[in-house]
C-alpha cells in the first residue's frame, strides 16, 4: 500500500499531506497528557513491531503478496492517539530511510496507511464490543476483522485519491473491484496477525491492551517487554525470506498501467544495503537499522512530549 512517486498528482498530494498534518496535530497536541512512562518504551517497541512485520510480505495469490499495515493492531493496543502517531512514525521513517514510498506521496501514505487504518481499526473494535462485550473472545475475534477492514478501506481510499488525482486515465470500476478484491485477501492476513499479536498480549499483561477494560496486573511489566524484543528479534531473522512478489498495489497497478517516476532515495532503498552482497546480511541489518531509528524516534518524542528528560 506504499504508494510511490508520479501515481498521485501534485494537487491531491498536496492536499492530502495538509489533511495528514492536521490530523497528527490535533492527536500530537494531547500527547503530553497521554504519555506514561511505560507507555513511551510500548509505543517505541510497538512501533518497531509494526515496522518489521511490513517488512515480511506474505503470498495471497500467484505473483501477489501483501504485508500488515499495523494501523488496528496500534489502535488496540496504544488508543486511537498513540496508534494513530505510532503508525505515522513508521511510514515516515520508511519513506525517508528506505525509499518505501515516495516523498512526494508521503502525506497520501500517511493518511491511508496511518489514519485511515487506524481510525478504521478503532471504530470497528468499539463497536464490536459494543455488539458483544468486552470478553477476551470478543477482543481477539474484534481485532481479526478491524484488522481487516482497516486494509479494505485503506484500499478504498487510494481509489478515490486516484480518481480525483490520478496520473494516468484508467477504468476506476476495475480499478476498484481489484483493489477490493486483492485488499480482501490481504485483510484477511492483517486480521489474523493483528489478532495473534493481541492474543498474546492478554495473556502476558491484559492491561497494556488499551481496549481491554478487565485488567490483569499479575506479571512484571518487565515480561512484556521481554516479549516484545523478543518478538521483534525473531521476525527480523525472518525479513530475508519474506515474498519477493509484488505486493496488492504493485500488482495492481502494474495490470492497470500506474505510471511511476523515479523517485529520490535519500538513503537506503529497497530494504537492503548495496554494499553487502550477501541479502540475509543485508536486509537483517536494514530490518535492524530501521527498528533503531523508529524505536528512537519514537520514544525520543514521546519523551519530549511528556516533559522527560
Amino acid at each position: 500500500m506504499h504508494v510511490p512517486d508520479g501515481f498521485i498528482n501534485a494537487q491531491v498530494s498536496a492536499a492530502t499531506g495538509i489533511i495528514s498534518l492536521g490530523t497528527l496535530w490535533a492527536y500530537i497536541r494531547n500527547a503530553k497528557n497521554l504519555v506514561a512512562d511505560k507507555l513511551i518504551a510500548l509505543t517505541g517497541m510497538m512501533s518497531a513491531l509494526i515496522f518489521v512485520l511490513q517488512m515480511i510480505n506474505f503470498p495471497i495469490a500467484a505473483g501477489t503478496s501483501g504485508h500488515l499495515l499495523g494501523g488496528a493492531l496500534a489502535v488496540i493496543v496504544l488508543g486511537p492517539s498513540l496508534g494513530v502517531i505510532c503508525i505515522s512514525i513508521v511510514v515516515v521513517i520508511q519513506s525517508l530511510l528506505f525509499a518505501d514510498g515516495g516523498l512526494s506521496a508521503l502525506g497520501v501514505n500517511v493518511l491511508n496507511m496511518a489514519i485511515i487504518t487506524s481510525l478504521t481499526g478503532w471504530f470497528t473494535i468499539t463497536f464490536w464490543k459494543k455488539l458483544f462485550g468486552e470478553s477476551q473472545f470478543t477482543l481477539i475475534s474484534g481485532s481479526v476483522i478491524a484488522g481487516l477492514l482497516s486494509v479494505v478501506f485503506s484500499s478504498i481510499a487510494f481509489v478515490l485519491e486516484y480518481a480525483i488525482g490520478g496520473t494516468v486515465s484508467v477504468p476506476l470500476g476495475n480499478v476498484l473491484i481489484a483493489m477490493i478484491s486483492t485488499h480482501l485477501l490481504i485483510g484477511l492476513g492483517e486480521g489474523i496477525i493483528t489478532a495473534l499479536i493481541v492474543s498474546l498480549l492478554l495473556r502476558v499483561r491484559s492491561d497494556l491492551v488499551y481496549v481491554n477494560s478487565k485488567k490483569n496486573k499479575s506479571n512484571t511489566l518487565s515480561t512484556s517487554y521481554g516479549v516484545f524484543i523478543a518478538l521483534i528479534l525473531s521476525l527480523t531473522l525472518v525479513t530475508p525470506y519474506a515474498s519477493s512478489s509484488p505486493d496488492g498495489l504493485e500488482s495492481v497497478a502494474s495490470d492497470f498501467g500506474f505510471e511511476e517516476t523515479d523517485g529520490v532515495v535519500l538513503l537506503l532503498e529497497d530494504y537492503g544495503i548495496s554494499s553487502i552482497n550477501n541479502n540475509f546480511v543485508s536486509t537483517t541489518l536494514s530490518a535492524l537499522l530501521g527498528i533503531l531509528a523508529i524505536a528512537g524516534l519514537g520514544t525520543l518524542f514521546f519523551r519530549n512530549k511528556s516533559g522527560k528528560n
